[in-house]
């Protein structure tokens, strides 16, 4: 991200405001039993540069109809006014540059609202991302209350439902050298009315080593090194704010955090999925959609994590989006093909694969897989290829972990029907997408997840960032979810979504539930009404 100094005048200011769309026929829905009808009132566009951050996070207050974007374009905070939302109006109404705060740091990551008192906190990495970062306090127009010093790299946040802490998830990654690498933590602090937060109200924990199970997926030289790489990534809270649960990326796990003793509880892998059981599209060469089964397992690795409690259960939702290490120091990335000889082709997983197939650009060679797993047998060879990322969306249960339902190929499968020129493709470049150019990697990417009631029905909503779009799946019973819709904008006006904020229809200035989602390449964000069809 770059840190650009401009001054923006008034002038310009009032300029930026949302394009009017407001009707059904601008969205892009496949769902041919949906029973929501989406509609995009607005979009706010940022003006910044494509592929610059100009949108990443976004939080809402509904108290002063005010939504707060992080501009990871020009280190800022921008206010928008969404009380004309229903007129199609979404305006910026103030942008907060990091540098005005006073606060010194590489940019901003994350963006929350207390609900409760209505100021926002924002969190702020250091100039070195290895050096411990600031949570920042704001009242609803910017002005900074207080600050704060948390762990290394806090890449999340967010408030208690009860408004009486902030939760910030301290990533703490190596530096590119892999000299420097600081230990994950969690920041709980204790906030009050008036957002005025001294440091004694910060408790920064971090992980046992008692604590990590012997299973949980090793990543990095040396088991000191794989401890380093505990690296909290996401953070939601149940509704009665005892726990909150974290993911941990990289190392495909989720962490239990003790919100009243401020400890973790536990650290679960997630364990694999198989692609014998479910087919994919694992090649960018083949200039096709050629969805099949593989002797090939995934790790899930989540990014976005949200939660929902259905009679009385708490469940968790994740975004399997995947992640690797690749640094120039050290890199567990590589193609099937370039270790094709490292395979056991006798092996339960490989027996009857010709090694052929594994040399095969438009096989398995071109997948991208892990040096760093488990699966090896005495002769140290491996016995299985291991990917990155599930390429799907997954419920489990909050008490154990355990997987109650992951939605397989439906992601690859629904968007191949719905508009096969953008299947497990990207856009590095704006109006340029590259059909299958993610196939060898993630494929759709799932980045985030949350969920939102309509009707009485609960909702899951998963965005793509690779392939665009957003997923709507009906959850109300967790282990039977519904695929209802996917959507994404007609013209191609919103690419890569980055964050996405339910607001129910009691708390949304148009009196319906919308869904905000920003948009991380086309520096946008849509505001879609979400009506339920009798």
């Amino acid at each position: 991200m770059k840190n650009v100094s401009k001054v923006i005048s008034t002038l310009a200011l009032t300029s930026l405001l949302a394009t009017p769309i407001a009707d059904a026929q601008s969205v892009n829905n496949y769902g041919p039993n949906s029973k929501i009808k989406v509609s995009q009132l607005a979009r706010y566009d940022s003006k910044t540069k494509f592929g610059e951050s100009g949108t990443e996070i976004v939080s809402y207050d509904p108290q002063f109809k005010q939504a707060y974007s992080i501009n990871g374009a020009l280190n800022a905070v921008d206010i928008l006014d969404m009380s004309k939302l229903s007129k199609g109006k979404f305006t910026l109404k103030k942008r907060i540059l990091l540098k005005d705060l006073g606060i010194e740091g590489s940019d901003i990551t994350s963006v929350a609202v207390n609900k409760k008192y209505h100021y926002i906190a924002i969190s702020i990495p250091a100039k070195e991302k290895t050096d411990n970062g600031r949570v920042a306090f704001l009242d609803k127009d910017g002005k900074l209350i207080s600050k704060v010093t948390v762990g290394a790299l806090p890449d999340m946040l967010t408030f208690t439902h009860d408004s009486k802490k902030l939760i910030v998830a301290n990533e703490g990654e190596p530096n590119d050298a892999y000299t420097v690498n600081p230990e994950g933590s969690v920041s709980s602090i204790k906030v009050n009315a008036l957002g005025k937060v001294k440091q004694s109200a910060v408790k920064t924990v971090k992980f046992s080593k008692k604590m990590i199970p012997s299973n949980l997926r090793q990543l990095g030289r040396t088991a000191e090194e794989s401890f380093l790489n505990l690296e909290p990534e996401y953070v939601t809270i149940d509704d009665k704010n005892e726990f909150a649960y974290i993911t941990i990326q990289e190392r495909n796990a989720i962490a239990k955090f003790d919100l009243k003793k401020d400890k973790f509880v536990k650290v679960r892998g997630l364990g694999y999925k198989s692609y014998l059981k479910h087919t994919s599209d694992v090649s960018d060469k083949d200039k096709k959609i050629n969805m099949k089964n593989y002797p090939l397992l995934g790790m899930y690795q989540p990014d976005g994590i949200a939660q929902m409690t259905i009679k009385g259960k708490t469940y968790l939702l994740t975004a399997n989006e995947g992640d690797s290490q690749d640094y120039e120091g050290y890199s567990e990335e590589t193609r099937i093909a370039d270790i094709a000889d490292q395979y056991d082709l006798n092996s339960k997983y490989l027996k009857g694969t010709d090694i052929k197939d594994l040399e095969d650009d438009k096989h398995l060679g071109r997948l991208k897989t892990t040096t760093s797993q488990s699966f090896v047998n005495k002769e140290g060879k491996f016995t299985v290829p291991v990917t990155f990322g599930g390429r799907s969306f997954s419920i489990r249960n909050a008490s154990n972990l355990g997987l109650v339902y992951d939605s397989g190929s439906d992601f690859e499968s629904i968007t191949a029907k719905a508009n096969k020129d953008t299947f497990n493709s990207h856009q590095e470049e704006l109006g340029k997408i590259e059909f299958d150019s993610r196939s060898d990697d993630k494929g759709p990417e799932a980045e985030s997840v949350i969920t939102g009631v309509i009707n009485g029905n609960t909702y899951a909503f998963i965005g793509l960032e690779r392939t665009g779009g957003i997923m709507v799946y009906n959850v109300s019973n967790p282990k039977k979810p519904v695929f209802e819709t996917y959507f994404k904008a007609n013209d191609n006006g919103d690419i890569s979504p980055e964050g996405l904020t339910f607001i129910d229809a009691k708390h949304s200035p148009t009196k319906q539930p919308v869904l905000l989602a920003s948009h991380e390449m086309s520096g946008t964000i849509a505001a879609y009404e979400l009506t339920a069809l009798k």
